[in-house]
């Protein structure tokens, strides 16, 4: 399977980082895992069409990781898709979806869309997941994990397996067993890594990391943010535990690398690469 990474910011617009979203060539089929913002240019910029998608995934439903889905729906129906689109996630995806395509009724009935794509094309199939579902395309897998993005529930990580090979995606989370246990068979992990900069002081993490932070003292808002991401010494965690051959960082947006590296390399000896939009990887 080929992974490219389309977007590896955090709901903070970037000018380097679009939101987050990572595209799979896997089996003979393409899927789009998260739909964050810049996710359909990105996918121009690697030559995929959301024509041809074949699955979309979402992970959570938070606004970073979706916000760009009316845009690869619409975009697919303006380009005469020939087939529904397959979105997979959590529960309430469906709801989320079906109130998605009312908010654009008016666009899609002033361009006629269901005359050009016909009234089938236009149901969005849903497959809601809960933790150890699969879904089965051709010629590959994929694993619903339920992860701990503290008070997000349900949110869910993927195991994409294919010809003996699989990638891990964390989706958005604190510390997990689940994905612990599932990247200690699996040749590459894409995990989430918030706070990538050392904490100096502050009442708040603010992209620092809050390993040493005394949590009682955050804000609410602070702690719950704190308790639902990875620092880089969580990451560390992680990696050392899976031994996972690769981990992939991703979700950050100011990343102070030398010193997030540092922490994890001191766990882990393996193959650890900072994540960049656009990159690509084999698996």
């Amino acid at each position: 399977m080929e992974l490219t990474l389309l977007g590896t910011g955090t709901p903070q617009p970037s000018p380097r980082r679009a939101g987050p979203s990572n595209h799979l060539s896997i089996g003979a089929e393409s899927v789009l895992v998260d739909t964050g913002t810049g996710c359909v240019r990105r996918m121009v910029e690697i030559g995929e069409d959301t024509t041809d998608l074949d699955y979309i995934f979402l992970t959570h439903m938070h606004s970073d990781h979706t916000i760009d889905l009316a845009h690869v729906l619409l975009t697919g129906w303006i380009r005469y898709r020939k087939r529904p689109f397959t979105v997979v996630g959590p529960a309430r995806t469906r709801d989320f979806v079906e109130r998605l395509v009312h908010a654009f009724e008016e666009d899609i009935r002033i361009r006629r869309l269901h005359d050009r794509v016909g009234e089938d094309v236009m149901n969005v199939r849903v497959v809601e997941v809960d933790h150890g579902d699969h879904v089965e395309g051709d010629g590959w897998r994929a694993t619903a994990l339920e992860v701990k993005h503290g008070y997000v529930k349900p949110a869910l990580g993927f195991v994409f397996e294919e010809d003996g090979s699989s990638l891990v995606v964390s989706g958005d989370t604190a510390v997990s067993d689940a994905i612990v246990e599932a990247a200690a068979s699996a040749d590459m992990l894409l995990h989430e890594l918030m706070y990538t900069q050392p904490h100096r002081g502050g009442p708040a993490p603010d992209g620092r990391d809050y390993h040493d932070v005394d949590r009682e003292n955050l804000t609410e808002f602070a702690r719950r943010i704190a308790n639902s991401h990875t620092c880089p010494h969580g990451l560390a965690e992680v990696a050392a535990r899976s031994e996972v051959p690769h981990v992939v960082a991703t979700h950050m947006g100011d990343v102070d690398e030398p010193w997030s590296r540092e922490v994890i390399s001191a766990n882990y000896d393996r193959t650890l690469t900072f994540g960049e939009d656009l990159m690509r990887f084999t698996v």
